[in-house]
């Protein structure tokens, strides 16, 4: 008798049936009993795409459907094949926000750091969508922090230019490097002055940012501060972080311990041969 994952391979090349599309809904309406049977009995590919390059595995990740991926890796699908748009499994859990099934995917010994079309892993997906849980599932995952896509931008570059003030915090206290620049010179610093984000601008100024630093044009993170004419921000550049009892980022860091007491143990941390810490003793 054939193996499930032979079966796979046959149904791939072929064209997509009526059979394909209920396998598809039935994990849009989360029903892991109906896709555990088309899978057997119609001898279904869950990884196979569809004319917009989706497949029902893809949209279990996507779609944050755990039963149905529990289902569909027990049948021995491919977990590290992409959708049409490049983007893995767990690059979509983690765009989407879906933490379960990103763990549940990670694993299947999928590479925590693999990237998309565009270089990006899915802790980058996880600091665009803003997904606090992804990000910590991802380092309990031994995600490496500092990794460039193709534009260079790491993922505290991107939270800080989506002003994801939790994500930043959270990433710089596990010690990201706050002064990497993009393949433009821009710092996490600059895309927050120029996002308007006090806090975000204070969280990466006590992780260690670097005001001096200039982009490809030779403009200083003040410089992006300048075009939103944000004072407090363009204090901050000047004076450094204010004290915690003044300033709203202690708010920030402190929310961000009560959500993860582990950050208080963060202190001591040694990277590059100093202690760092974006979060405040206790």
């Amino acid at each position: 008798m054939k193996s499930l994952k032979a079966k796979f391979k046959k149904t791939e090349s072929q064209d997509w049936s009526k059979s394909d599309e209920r396998l598809l809904q039935a994990v849009e309406q989360n029903e892991p009993d109906k896709v555990s049977a088309l899978i057997v009995k119609k001898g279904l590919c869950p990884t196979k795409l569809d004319a917009e390059g989706k497949s029902a595995f893809h949209l279990c990740a996507s779609r944050g459907r755990l039963d149905c991926l529990e289902v569909i890796i027990s049948h021995g699908a491919d977990v590290s094949v992409a959708d049409g748009a490049g983007f893995s499994a767990l690059h979509l859990a983690a765009k989407n926000g879906h933490s379960e099934c990103l763990k549940r995917l990670l694993q299947e010994r999928i590479a925590v750091d693999s990237t998309d079309s565009i270089g990006r892993t899915p802790l980058h997906h996880a600091a665009v969508s803003g997904c606090l849980s992804c990000c910590e599932t991802l380092w309990d995952f031994k995600a490496i922090l500092d990794i460039q896509d193709g534009e260079g931008a790491t993922a505290v570059i991107l939270a800080a230019q989506m002003s994801r003030v939790e994500l930043c915090v959270f990433l710089l206290g596990r010690g990201a490097d706050a002064n990497i620049q993009d393949n433009q010179g821009r710092s996490a610093l600059m895309l927050a002055c120029e996002s308007d984000s006090v806090e975000t601008a204070e969280a990466l100024l006590r992780g260690g940012a670097d005001t001096q630093l200039v982009d490809a044009l030779g403009h200083k993170a003040s410089d992006y501060g300048v075009t939103t004419g944000n004072q407090r921000i363009m204090q901050m550049l000047r004076d450094g972080a204010p004290p915690a009892a003044e300033g709203r980022g202690e708010e920030v860091m402190l929310h961000s311990c009560a959500l993860d007491p582990s950050l208080h143990q963060m202190r001591s941390r040694p990277r590059l041969g100093r202690s760092h810490c974006a979060c405040f003793p206790v």
